[in-house]
């Protein structure tokens, strides 16, 4: 066998050992129940349809959350409660479209991108704190679960609107700053 030096590099084939895909036979998990075999991801599924009457119980109490934030840093702007707000939002953003809220779900990634992209939780603005929660509550009471209700759309639409633009102006500011 040669030995591969630089200047034979350029003259040395190489072959790729593409190993076959048979992950999908491999992962799938069946439950054998009463005779009958039952895909685990229909039964996920049923399981999650029963659960759905609490869903929005657990939303509520959720927004409970939101509102003790809200509260928090209205009395007080700072790194600790503007952290704990992050955490709910988070929290929420993460479920609330599995739970079948997608617009709670939006609305709560504002709020988060809102948070990531402020830098001194001191100024925080209050008034886009505020709309997200409420918009949040309004989604929640008045059970709006489709991304084209005319009503969610527009609230959602609107806050995330002025959140991206807002994003896009600090890190357009960063640019220019950043620039020698």
């Amino acid at each position: 066998m040669n030995k591969i030096t630089k200047d034979n590099l350029n003259s040395v084939s190489y072959g790729m050992i593409i190993p076959p895909n048979n992950l999908k036979k491999k992962v799938k998990i069946t439950i054998v129940k009463d005779g009958q075999e039952h895909d685990s991801i229909e039964r996920a599924e049923i399981a999650m349809a029963a659960m759905s009457d609490k869903f929005k119980e657990w939303l509520e109490v959720e927004v409970l959350k939101f509102d003790k934030c809200r509260n928090e840093m209205c009395k007080e702007s700072n790194a600790i409660n503007l952290d704990a707000l992050h955490v709910v939002a988070h929290d929420v953003k993460g479920q609330a479209e599995t739970m079948g809220y997608p617009l709670i779900t939006l609305v709560s990634a504002s709020l988060c991108k809102l948070i990531n992209v402020w830098e001194n939780p001191k100024t925080f603005p209050l008034d886009q704190l505020n709309n997200h929660v409420d918009a949040i509550k309004v989604l929640l009471s008045q059970n709006i679960k489709s991304k084209d209700h005319p009503i969610g759309k527009k609230l959602t639409d609107s806050l995330i609107n002025v959140v991206y633009d807002f994003a896009d102006e600090i890190e357009a500011k960063k640019l220019t700053d950043d620039t020698p």
